[in-house]
C-alpha cells in the first residue's frame, strides 16, 4: 500500500507541474520522453519474458546427444533393435 501511495503522490506532482507549463514545446518534449520511456519499459518486459521461457543449453544438448549415441552403441553391441526415425515420427 505504501508503494501505491508513493506512486500516486509522484503521479499527482508530475501532473500538477505539467498543468503549470505554458509552453507547447515543453509539453511535446515531455510527451515524447514519456512515450520513449513507456516503450523502453515494454521492451524490457518483453525481454524478461523471453528470458523466462524455457530453453535448452548447449550442455543439455550435448548430454542428450552423448546419452543417445551411447544407447545406440550399446544396442549395436548387444544386437538389440532400436526404433527407426520413421517410427519415432509416427509416434509424434
Amino acid at each position: 500500500m505504501i508503494e501505491n501511495s508513493a506512486l500516486t503522490l509522484q503521479r499527482e506532482a508530475l501532473i500538477n507541474e505539467l498543468r503549470n507549463v505554458d509552453d507547447i514545446d515543453v509539453i511535446q518534449k515531455v510527451q515524447r520522453s514519456l512515450n520513449r520511456a513507456l516503450a523502453a519499459v515494454k521492451k524490457a518486459a518483453y525481454k524478461a519474458q523471453e528470458e523466462e521461457e524455457e530453453y535448452i543449453s548447449k550442455e543439455e544438448i550435448m548430454d542428450s546427444l552423448r546419452e543417445s549415441l551411447t544407447e545406440m552403441y550399446i544396442a549395436q553391441q548387444n544386437g538389440t533393435k532400436l526404433k527407426t526415425l520413421q517410427e519415432v515420427i509416427d509416434e509424434l
